[in-house]
């Protein structure tokens, strides 16, 4: 009825919603659920998952909020060190970037923290990812035979890889098919008997990861101050990598240029270790006030963007638009963003 859309169809303050999400993660906090998700079931929620989104949800508030940004980023760096410490491993370097995205290991790899499951050979609960993502004439991913470009990977992100980055190689790869000739993504695969030809993936949908979650804690620590806290956070990751230590990448002339501050090269580790794992958008968001973000993409060069016009880009892109028919339905309660 139009009483029942009427109650319904309005907006409530930005801060309003974050005290919602707070007080539901909180409370999941105070509940019996097991620290880790191997103590329940792969794919169950868990407390390691529950302080890493929290933490991530304070260190969201302390970069984006006008207001009681230190108090907000010593919370999210509580709570991102629980996730942290409830890991079952040492150092990152012990397991091996390839089996984050194993299919034969998602049920083991200790450095998963949240995903949700998919069930190989399955034509109703299996995963296509790895079929989507594949490129015509390429097999690397999956035994369908592809007809299509797969999912096409920017040449901006192409270039942003170090040599020698071992993750450049997993992640990606060019497709040499002429109807393709471009780079496409490879960091998931499942070419096994039981997927087969038809592509029935059994890979998991990675929401949440230890490597996240310590360059997220990288960065809070860098709000912080605590710099050699956060770059040692850093030096994990890269080590893994097969990369030199941020001390040693800073003598370099095109890393100091390409990342000349400590917050810029914590945002390119977050975008070349978690490439297509759907965090690099809240990533620019964190770091990068509306106009800021639009001089951001200016600096880039349109050739490594194929189609997307960056000169369209402005400050009203922060948010996505109101779909018009919401918005009609109450112009005042249900108003629209700027821009739109």
């Amino acid at each position: 009825s139009k009483e029942q859309a009427n109650e319904l169809a309005f907006r409530q303050k930005e801060s309003v919603v974050y005290e919602q999400i707070i007080k539901d993660l909180t409370e999941a906090l105070s509940s019996n659920l097991p620290n880790t998700q191997k103590d329940y079931v792969i794919g169950r929620a868990s407390k390691s998952a529950i302080n890493a989104i929290l933490g991530q949800v304070y260190l969201t508030l302390g970069a984006t909020q006008t207001s009681g940004s230190a108090e907000n980023f010593a919370k999210a760096e509580q709570y991102l060190n629980a996730a942290y410490q409830m890991r079952t491993f040492g150092k990152l370097n012990e397991i091996p970037y390839a089996d984050v995205f194993d299919v034969t290991k998602k049920n083991s790899c200790k450095e998963l923290v949240f995903q949700i499951q998919y069930k190989q050979g399955d034509q109703n609960y299996s995963s296509s990812i790895a079929r989507n993502y594949q490129a015509r004439g390429e097999t690397i991913n999956s035994r369908y035979n592809s007809t299509g470009a797969g999912e096409v990977a920017k040449l901006d992100l192409i270039k942003d890889y170090e040599q020698d980055d071992i993750r450049k190689g997993f992640s990606v790869k060019f497709a040499t098919n002429t109807q393709v000739n471009d780079w496409f993504v490879t960091k998931f695969r499942d070419n096994s008997d039981a997927a087969g030809t038809n592509g029935w993936g059994g890979n998991d949908w990675i929401l949440i990861r230890y490597a996240d979650v310590m360059l997220l804690l990288a960065e809070t620590k860098y709000h912080l101050g605590k710099e050699a806290e956060a770059i040692a956070l850093l030096d994990q990751v890269r080590e893994r990598a097969g990369l030199p230590s941020y001390a040693a990448s800073m003598l370099s002339n095109d890393y100091r240029t390409k990342y000349p501050t400590l917050k810029e090269a914590i945002l390119h580790e977050r975008r070349v270790e978690l490439a297509f794992e759907n965090q690099r958008w809240f990533d620019l968001i964190r770091n990068y006030n509306p106009q800021e973000l639009v001089t951001y993409f200016k600096t880039k060069n349109q050739a490594d963007y194929g189609n997307a016009k960056i000169s369209n880009i402005s400050t009203k892109d922060r948010y996505f638009p109101i779909p018009f028919d919401e918005y009609k339905l109450d112009p005042q309660r249900m108003y629209q963003n700027p821009g739109y």
